[in-house]
Parts: structure tokens; sequence; C-alpha cells
């Protein structure tokens, strides 16, 4: 892990993605880019806490120096999503992060 841990991101699970992607027929156009966020910000630490309760076990995480111009702490703008999508809601941290571990699970199972 660069830097301490304590730096934040804005995670958004692949199941929020796919909420948002056209369904039922309706597509959407802006000019501008849409950030595919919700707004919320999780340190790293709180994300490697959250997946060693997900996974029953403690990870290993080492730290090295945080990277040239990296940026502290990000968060989304979310205000377009909502405008476009005012009924699409972020799937929740904890689920996404266990359907994300389970399909690493099944997808490492798999033969080659």
């Amino acid at each position: 892990m660069y830097g301490d841990g304590r730096q934040t991101r804005d995670f958004t699970s692949v199941g929020s993605v796919v909420a948002v992607l056209p369904r039922r027929g309706r597509c959407v156009t802006r000019p501008q880019p849409v950030n595919l966020a919700f707004g919320s910000r999780r340190s790293l630490l709180d994300v490697v806490a959250a997946l060693e309760a997900v996974l029953g076990h403690r990870v290993d995480v080492v730290h090295a120096e945080p990277r040239p111009g990296d940026v502290r702490d990000s968060q989304a703008d979310s205000s377009a999503l909502q405008l476009l999508f005012p009924d699409v809601a972020p799937v929740d941290f904890l689920a996404g992060l266990r359907a994300t571990v389970e399909w690493f699970r099944v997808s490492a199972a798999k033969p080659t």
C-alpha cells in the first residue's frame, strides 16, 4: 500500500455500474462525462479492514512510500449521475465487496 493507508477513494461496486448501464431500452446522452460513482469516501485502511472481515482472516499489508503526485483524498461528484438516474442507488459497500470476493473464489476454482 502506498502511503499510510489513510488516503481516501470513492469506491464503486461493479453492481452499481451495471445498474446505470442502459437498461429497459433507455439510452441517455450527455455532452460531458458522468462519474459512475456515488460521492462516498473510504480510507484504504477501512477497505482492508472490511476485506479482512469478509475473508475471515487478516491481510498482510506492506506500506511503501507515497507515490509522487498521488491525490490524498478523492471523492467523485455524483450530481450528474443522480440527475440522469435518480432511481439508481449504490450497492452497499460490504455487499459489493462480498460479491467481488465470491467472484474471485469461483473464478480461481474454475479450470483454465
